[in-house]
Protein backbone atom coordinates (compact mmCIF):
# COMPACT_ATOMS: atom_id res chain seq x y z
CA UNK A 1 0.00 0.00 0.00
CA UNK A 2 1.43 3.79 -1.51
CA UNK A 3 1.51 6.23 1.59
CA UNK A 4 -0.90 8.69 1.46
CA UNK A 5 1.33 11.99 -0.24
CA UNK A 6 1.97 14.76 2.29
CA UNK A 7 -0.14 17.81 2.76
CA UNK A 8 1.40 21.02 1.20
CA UNK A 9 3.05 22.73 3.70
CA UNK A 10 4.51 19.62 4.50
CA UNK A 11 5.53 18.67 0.86
CA UNK A 12 7.20 22.64 0.32
CA UNK A 13 9.46 22.06 3.66
CA UNK A 14 10.75 19.01 2.62
CA UNK A 15 11.43 20.61 -1.10
CA UNK A 16 12.90 23.47 0.54
CA UNK A 17 15.76 20.94 2.29
CA UNK A 18 16.15 19.15 -0.79
CA UNK A 19 16.89 22.70 -2.67
CA UNK A 20 19.42 23.67 0.29
CA UNK A 21 21.30 20.29 0.11
CA UNK A 22 21.81 20.61 -3.67
CA UNK A 23 22.85 23.63 -3.25
CA UNK A 24 25.62 22.64 -0.73
CA UNK A 25 26.20 19.22 -1.08
CA UNK A 26 29.35 19.75 -3.50
CA UNK A 27 30.92 22.84 -1.09
CA UNK A 28 30.20 19.99 2.05
CA UNK A 29 31.25 17.35 0.39
CA UNK A 30 28.01 15.62 0.90
CA UNK A 31 25.99 12.67 -0.70
CA UNK A 32 23.21 11.32 0.55
CA UNK A 33 24.91 8.50 1.82
CA UNK A 34 27.41 10.56 4.03
CA UNK A 35 24.11 12.39 4.83
CA UNK A 36 22.62 9.59 6.34
CA UNK A 37 25.84 8.25 7.88
CA UNK A 38 26.20 11.71 9.59
CA UNK A 39 22.30 11.78 11.25
CA UNK A 40 22.68 7.61 12.08
CA UNK A 41 19.84 6.85 9.76
CA UNK A 42 19.98 4.68 6.43
CA UNK A 43 20.31 6.19 3.31
CA UNK A 44 16.54 5.66 2.21
CA UNK A 45 15.39 7.87 4.79
CA UNK A 46 17.35 10.75 3.82
CA UNK A 47 15.59 10.00 0.68
CA UNK A 48 12.23 9.83 1.97
CA UNK A 49 12.66 13.13 3.75
CA UNK A 50 13.84 14.86 0.80
CA UNK A 51 11.43 13.69 -1.59
CA UNK A 52 8.45 14.82 0.33
CA UNK A 53 7.88 10.70 1.61
CA UNK A 54 7.94 11.08 5.01
CA UNK A 55 7.30 14.36 6.95
CA UNK A 56 10.14 16.45 8.87
CA UNK A 57 10.01 16.10 12.51
CA UNK A 58 11.75 18.45 14.96
CA UNK A 59 14.53 15.50 15.70
CA UNK A 60 15.39 15.18 12.10
CA UNK A 61 15.18 18.67 11.50
CA UNK A 62 17.83 19.34 13.49
CA UNK A 63 20.20 17.22 12.58
CA UNK A 64 20.12 18.81 8.93
CA UNK A 65 20.44 22.09 10.25
CA UNK A 66 23.27 21.46 11.83
CA UNK A 67 25.05 19.29 8.80
CA UNK A 68 23.96 21.47 6.04
CA UNK A 69 24.82 24.66 8.60
CA UNK A 70 21.72 26.64 8.16
CA UNK A 71 18.70 27.61 10.01
CA UNK A 72 15.59 25.33 10.48
CA UNK A 73 13.58 28.38 9.75
CA UNK A 74 15.30 28.44 6.43
CA UNK A 75 13.10 25.31 5.32
CA UNK A 76 10.29 24.81 8.12
CA UNK A 77 9.37 27.95 10.51
CA UNK A 78 6.98 25.25 11.33
CA UNK A 79 9.34 23.39 13.40
CA UNK A 80 11.61 26.19 14.00
CA UNK A 81 8.46 27.92 16.14
CA UNK A 82 7.96 24.31 17.52
CA UNK A 83 10.84 24.09 19.04
CA UNK A 84 11.44 27.30 20.44
CA UNK A 85 8.03 27.14 22.04
CA UNK A 86 8.61 23.40 23.46
CA UNK A 87 11.92 24.45 25.05
CA UNK A 88 10.56 27.76 26.82
CA UNK A 89 7.26 26.22 27.72
CA UNK A 90 9.11 22.95 29.12
CA UNK A 91 11.83 25.49 31.40
CA UNK A 92 8.62 27.13 32.28
CA UNK A 93 6.89 24.07 33.49
CA UNK A 94 9.93 23.02 35.36
CA UNK A 95 10.57 26.21 37.26
CA UNK A 96 7.27 26.60 38.31
CA UNK A 97 6.66 22.99 39.63
CA UNK A 98 10.29 23.96 41.84
CA UNK A 99 8.83 27.38 42.86
CA UNK A 100 4.81 26.07 43.65
CA UNK A 101 6.52 23.01 45.70
CA UNK A 102 9.22 24.95 47.96
CA UNK A 103 6.13 27.81 48.40
CA UNK A 104 3.44 25.18 49.78
CA UNK A 105 5.88 23.82 51.99
CA UNK A 106 7.13 27.56 53.55
CA UNK A 107 3.75 28.17 53.99
CA UNK A 108 4.03 24.76 56.75
CA UNK A 109 7.05 25.78 57.85
CA UNK A 110 8.91 22.90 56.24
CA UNK A 111 11.27 23.43 53.43
CA UNK A 112 11.28 20.12 51.09
CA UNK A 113 14.82 19.97 51.26
CA UNK A 114 14.96 16.39 51.33
CA UNK A 115 11.69 15.65 49.24
CA UNK A 116 12.70 16.24 45.34
CA UNK A 117 15.59 16.12 43.13
CA UNK A 118 16.35 17.90 39.72
CA UNK A 119 18.02 15.80 37.47
CA UNK A 120 19.86 17.70 35.27
CA UNK A 121 19.43 17.60 31.45
CA UNK A 122 22.69 15.75 29.44
CA UNK A 123 24.60 17.88 27.60
CA UNK A 124 26.87 16.27 24.79
CA UNK A 125 29.24 18.99 24.09
CA UNK A 126 29.85 22.53 22.23
CA UNK A 127 28.93 21.37 19.32
CA UNK A 128 25.16 21.66 19.71
CA UNK A 129 24.08 25.46 18.42
CA UNK A 130 20.80 27.29 19.71
CA UNK A 131 18.43 27.21 16.99
CA UNK A 132 19.86 24.03 14.98
CA UNK A 133 19.98 21.13 16.87
CA UNK A 134 19.28 21.99 20.30
CA UNK A 135 16.09 20.92 20.99
CA UNK A 136 17.41 17.83 23.29
CA UNK A 137 20.17 20.16 24.71
CA UNK A 138 18.59 23.51 25.68
CA UNK A 139 16.38 22.43 28.98
CA UNK A 140 19.56 22.85 31.06
CA UNK A 141 17.11 22.99 34.03
CA UNK A 142 16.59 19.68 34.21
CA UNK A 143 13.73 17.21 35.51
CA UNK A 144 11.72 17.00 38.85
CA UNK A 145 11.57 13.67 40.88
CA UNK A 146 10.97 12.51 44.05
CA UNK A 147 13.94 11.23 45.81
CA UNK A 148 12.03 8.29 48.10
CA UNK A 149 11.06 6.92 44.80
CA UNK A 150 14.91 7.39 43.18
CA UNK A 151 16.05 5.43 46.32
CA UNK A 152 13.57 2.60 45.65
CA UNK A 153 14.65 2.23 42.35
CA UNK A 154 18.08 1.62 43.94
CA UNK A 155 20.10 4.53 42.15
CA UNK A 156 21.69 7.60 43.28
CA UNK A 157 20.38 11.19 41.81
CA UNK A 158 24.63 12.63 41.41
CA UNK A 159 24.55 9.46 38.38
CA UNK A 160 21.45 10.51 36.95
CA UNK A 161 20.65 13.06 34.18
CA UNK A 162 17.26 13.00 31.28
CA UNK A 163 17.43 13.23 27.29
CA UNK A 164 14.71 13.93 25.08
CA UNK A 165 14.44 10.66 22.75
CA UNK A 166 15.55 11.27 19.22
CA UNK A 167 12.67 10.31 16.88
CA UNK A 168 10.46 6.78 17.06
CA UNK A 169 13.09 4.66 16.35
CA UNK A 170 11.83 2.86 19.39
CA UNK A 171 7.91 3.34 19.16
CA UNK A 172 5.81 2.40 20.63
CA UNK A 173 8.03 1.89 23.94
CA UNK A 174 9.51 5.58 23.13
CA UNK A 175 8.48 7.76 21.06
CA UNK A 176 10.07 10.72 19.97
CA UNK A 177 10.29 13.71 22.51
CA UNK A 178 9.83 11.16 25.10
CA UNK A 179 11.48 12.08 28.34
CA UNK A 180 14.31 9.58 29.31
CA UNK A 181 15.99 8.69 32.31
CA UNK A 182 19.20 7.28 32.27
CA UNK A 183 21.99 5.90 34.83
CA UNK A 184 25.41 6.98 33.59
CA UNK A 185 27.23 4.59 35.72
CA UNK A 186 25.48 1.82 34.06
CA UNK A 187 27.67 1.37 31.04
CA UNK A 188 28.24 -2.32 30.59
CA UNK A 189 25.58 -3.87 28.19
CA UNK A 190 23.18 -6.58 29.83
CA UNK A 191 20.60 -8.72 28.03
CA UNK A 192 17.38 -7.04 26.64
CA UNK A 193 17.34 -3.73 28.63
CA UNK A 194 17.58 -0.48 27.29
CA UNK A 195 20.76 1.92 26.84
CA UNK A 196 21.53 5.60 25.52
CA UNK A 197 24.24 5.64 22.65
CA UNK A 198 26.35 8.22 21.81
CA UNK A 199 26.12 8.05 17.45
CA UNK A 200 29.22 8.98 14.92
CA UNK A 201 28.09 12.72 14.70
CA UNK A 202 27.91 13.23 18.62
CA UNK A 203 24.03 13.03 18.51
CA UNK A 204 22.75 10.27 20.96
CA UNK A 205 20.45 7.14 19.85
CA UNK A 206 18.19 5.17 22.56
CA UNK A 207 18.82 1.10 21.95
CA UNK A 208 17.83 -2.15 23.34
CA UNK A 209 20.54 -4.46 23.35
CA UNK A 210 20.07 -8.64 22.78
CA UNK A 211 22.78 -10.83 23.52
CA UNK A 212 23.12 -13.75 21.10
CA UNK A 213 24.10 -16.80 22.14
CA UNK A 214 27.23 -16.44 20.03
CA UNK A 215 27.81 -13.93 22.33
CA UNK A 216 27.19 -11.26 19.95
CA UNK A 217 24.81 -7.97 20.40
CA UNK A 218 22.12 -7.04 18.25
CA UNK A 219 21.59 -3.75 18.75
CA UNK A 220 17.78 -2.94 18.51
CA UNK A 221 15.36 -0.54 17.77
CA UNK A 222 11.51 -1.82 18.62
CA UNK A 223 10.05 0.10 16.06
CA UNK A 224 8.68 -2.86 13.50
CA UNK A 225 9.41 -0.94 10.21
CA UNK A 226 12.86 -3.20 9.95
CA UNK A 227 13.32 -1.01 6.98
CA UNK A 228 13.72 1.98 8.37
CA UNK A 229 15.21 0.89 11.66
CA UNK A 230 17.16 -2.26 11.09
CA UNK A 231 18.88 -4.06 13.84
CA UNK A 232 22.50 -3.74 14.47
CA UNK A 233 25.20 -6.86 15.43
CA UNK A 234 28.20 -6.10 17.35
CA UNK A 235 30.64 -8.96 17.90
CA UNK A 236 31.34 -9.93 21.09
CA UNK A 237 34.99 -8.43 20.67
CA UNK A 238 33.68 -5.25 19.51
CA UNK A 239 31.27 -4.34 22.27
CA UNK A 240 33.90 -2.83 24.47
CA UNK A 241 34.30 0.16 22.17
CA UNK A 242 30.60 1.06 21.89
CA UNK A 243 30.18 4.32 23.63
CA UNK A 244 27.40 3.46 25.56
CA UNK A 245 26.50 6.52 27.95
CA UNK A 246 23.96 4.53 30.46
CA UNK A 247 21.13 2.86 31.06
CA UNK A 248 17.53 3.51 30.84
CA UNK A 249 15.54 3.25 33.70
CA UNK A 250 12.32 5.71 33.07
CA UNK A 251 10.79 6.56 30.32
CA UNK A 252 7.96 9.96 30.42
CA UNK A 253 5.76 11.14 28.00
CA UNK A 254 1.85 10.46 26.24
CA UNK A 255 0.25 7.24 26.51
CA UNK A 256 0.28 5.67 23.39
Amino acid sequence: MSKRPLPDDRKAECLRLKRIFNLKKAELGLTQEKLAERLGINQSSVSHYLNAVNPLNATVAAGFAKILEVQISEFSPRLAHEIELLTAASVEANRAFISNRVAAHQAKGVVPYEEYVLIPQYMFDERFVKGINDEHVGLTEGLVFRRGWLRRMGVSANDLFVVYADGNDMAPHICAMDVVLFDATQKSPLDRQIYVIRRRDGGITVKRMIQQLSGSWVIRSENPDKNLFPDEIVSELDIAALPIIGRVIWRGGSPT
